[in-house]
């Protein structure tokens, strides 16, 4: 699969510029951001998400998401289903939306799933990627390192509670985001195998092919 591969610095600018509201407790420097090309980007990138896991072949990994407030039932069911422990949580924050019936608000669902194997990887990834392609938080860690915490903050001159997705660093530390669109995804870490950049390049699954690289076009 061809792919586009950017180094970044972890600052508070790359931090504020995300899209969701994060937090990184602890020293964290860089990042590499990864993207699939090819029309279907959606699928293409989650197809190589799932081929670089799956090379990587380390679990437990903790997944989180959340979801839409009428669709909790459906994935605790799918959850219990497939036999894929989880935790879910109603975030602090309020959001609200509209129907024929009025007005609505509720504190958005966020699971944690914790995943042991390859099959129950599949199973999730192919059934909730949509999540992070319609712009909502989706991560991946290889350690549960995850918390939200209830903040303050101006949102079109007003304060509005919502809820920050703090990453606590410690020790060798790696987690996923995807990107908004679900147009590919940032690994973050501090484990010194994947640096410098050629170290990860080599390690990259099987097939990959590395098109650009920051603002260089790699000839073939």
């Amino acid at each position: 699969m061809d792919i586009w591969i950017v180094e970044e610095k972890v600052t508070n600018k790359f931090i504020r510029d995300f899209g969701h509201y994060l937090k990184v407790d602890g020293e964290l420097e860089n990042a590499y951001y990864l993207n699939a090309t090819g029309e279907d980007y959606v699928e293409n990138n989650k197809d190589f998400l799932l081929e670089f896991l799956l090379n990587e072949n380390r679990y437990p990994l903790f997944v989180t998401f959340i979801v839409y407030d009428d669709q909790t039932d459906e994935y605790i069911t799918f959850l219990k289903k497939n036999k894929i422990e989880f935790v879910l949580n109603n975030l602090d924050e309020k959001r609200t939306y509209y129907d024929f019936s009025g007005k609505h608000q509720y504190h958005p669902p966020c699971f944690t799933a914790r995943i042991e194997d390859d099959d129950s990887l599949l199973l999730l990834l192919n059934e909730t990627y949509w999540l992070p392609a319609q712009n909502e938080f989706y991560s991946i860690s290889f350690s549960d390192n995850l918390t939200f915490e209830s903040e303050e903050v101006i949102e079109w001159k007003r304060k509005r509670k919502r809820s920050i997705a703090s990453f606590k660093v410690e020790g060798n530390t790696s987690f996923i985001l995807i990107e908004h669109d679900g147009a590919g995804f940032y690994l973050l870490s501090n484990e010194e195998k994947y640096f410098p950049l050629t170290n990860f390049i080599s390690s990259l699954p099987k097939g990959t092919v590395v098109t650009q690289i920051n603002d260089t076009v790699i000839d073939r």
